[in-house]
């Protein structure tokens, strides 16, 4: 468990040193204590030996055991940031073992400025400090009036059937599940389209738009879909407004 009051333990796992000593040294000046790996396995290691940490810096281009560093992951709820050197890295198959139930993941390419890299650390530990959306048995999502039915892949609002195309649908129940966090749209593109997004890309936001249409996602249904300018989306819950009705003055 790492204290408000200490430096944030930082483990950086890179196999180009150069890069890792970098890295160090950036993590260093901004008050950070980052601790260096060559690799996932001398990581896992040290996680087994009782080293703990509040954030992991890991380069995907390094031979990585995913399933046995997932695991270590979910286990101590240790948010994973991945700095990737191709603007076009594909997510390994056993990625989805770490995406899905391990939510608190993002990727960045590199090089990545000092303001970019500081921003994304506090979203990633913001999202692992919050709470935990309602779940049902059945891994329904419920927040609100909107229940997600994940084996029917649809959306309940107030009784009414509400229908996304699947892709519309995962979406979705990313955003629900993590509600009142920011997802950026690096970590949406991999872990619907298992790849980061070429310039231009508009799929990401014809989805939003339509999950925003088809469930009405506005103030007075409780719940809010809010684009960040070039970093992501963020669903919004929020308290509806009473509903005033307008008064006739008559004139005297």
């Amino acid at each position: 468990m790492v204290r408000a009051d200490e430096p944030l333990r930082v483990a950086v796992v890179d196999g180009d040193v150069i890069q890792r000593s970098a890295l160090q040294r950036r993590l260093a000046a901004k008050g950070h204590a980052p601790t260096p790996f060559r690799n996932a396995g001398d990581l896992l290691a040290a996680l087994c030996h009782g080293w703990r940490f509040g954030l992991l810096l890991l380069n995907p281009s390094d031979p990585v055991a995913w399933n046995e560093l997932a695991t270590a992951c979910r286990q101590q709820g240790l948010p994973v940031l991945l700095l990737t050197d191709e603007p076009l890295w594909h997510a390994p198959p056993e990625f989805d073992t770490l995406n899905w139930n391990h939510a608190i993941v993002d990727f960045a390419v590199q090089p990545i400025a000092d303001h970019e890299l500081e921003w994304r650390m506090r979203t990633l530990l913001s999202r692992a400090r919050g709470p935990v959306p309602q779940t049902t048995r059945t891994d329904d999502l419920v927040c609100g009036d909107y229940r997600l039915l994940a084996q029917r892949r649809a959306v309940l609002h107030r009784g009414r059937e509400l229908r996304l195309d699947p892709r519309e649908f995962e979406l979705a129940f990313m955003l629900f599940r993590n509600s009142d966090h920011l997802l950026t749209r690096d970590f949406l593109w991999i872990s619907l389209w298992k790849q980061l997004p070429r310039k231009g890309a508009r799929a990401l936001d014809i989805a939003a738009a339509g999950i925003r249409r088809k469930l009405d996602l506005r103030e007075e249904n409780g719940v809010l879909l809010r684009a960040a300018y070039k970093r992501g989306y963020e669903l919004l819950t929020v308290t509806p407004q009473a509903v005033v009705p307008r008064l006739a003055l008559s004139s005297s």
